[in-house]
């Protein structure tokens, strides 16, 4: 028997055992498969909420020791957003757990979970890239309010100075440096955190809607 020949038998052996197969035998192997990638989001959910809680000790211990009192508020009001964020993950993982342990079919479970988890990454993603400009704004005002402090007047005058002898073409290239630094930031960060979000649940998302279609031909 040559290579070929031997190939073909076996796929049509495959396919012969998997039409064999019961709708029960095929649904507990997707159950098995689901309970795999559920597990493995579960384990995303976990690795992001005790590194956000290391992250955000960082954050608290800032905003009591900061020298400047712009960063003592800035590191204060990002622990306090922190905290909604990792409640928001609590909760996901709660829900999760809830879906594995509901008394549903696998196909109902199996929606379920892709629903919250599709959900999910759309927020995470609009939430993080609402958060640059937000997070540049806050930063800038806090600076020009300390700006105004006799701690940091002369700096800031130093500054000025040195922006009062651009000429228009400089100050334009200036001007156009930091815009295009800014939109780079921008555009790497939302690329950054596409990528993030596939490598924790994007991937295993995508598996269990493979589940899904398996399970509804």
């Amino acid at each position: 028997m040559d290579l070929d020949q031997f190939k073909t038998e076996l796929k049509t052996k495959l396919a012969t055992d998997h039409i064999n197969r019961s709708d029960a035998d095929i649904e507990q192997l997707l159950k098995k498969k689901t309970g795999s990638f559920i597990d493995k989001i579960r384990k995303s959910l976990w690795f992001e909420i005790i590194f956000g809680f290391l992250v955000n000790f960082g954050f608290v211990y800032a905003a009591f020791d900061a020298g400047m009192h712009s960063m003592r508020i800035y590191f204060g009001v990002f622990s306090v957003l922190m905290y909604l964020f990792l409640f928001f993950l609590i909760y996901l993982l709660i829900r999760t757990n809830k879906i594995k342990s509901a008394d549903q079919t696998i196909k109902e479970n199996l929606n379920s979970y892709i629903l919250l988890i599709d959900e999910f990454i759309k927020r995470y993603l609009q939430l993080t890239m609402a958060l640059i400009p937000i997070t540049l704004i806050f930063a800038g005002y806090l600076g020009y309010s300390d700006g105004h402090s006799d701690a940091t007047i002369n700096a800031y005058k130093s500054g000025y100075n040195i922006g009062a002898k651009m000429n228009g073409t400089q100050f334009t290239i200036f001007i156009s440096g930091f815009i295009l630094f800014l939109s780079l930031g921008i555009y790497g960060m939302y690329h950054f955190t596409k990528w993030y979000l596939k490598k924790l649940y994007g991937n295993y998302l995508s598996e269990l809607k493979h589940c899904m279609i398996e399970l509804q031909n």
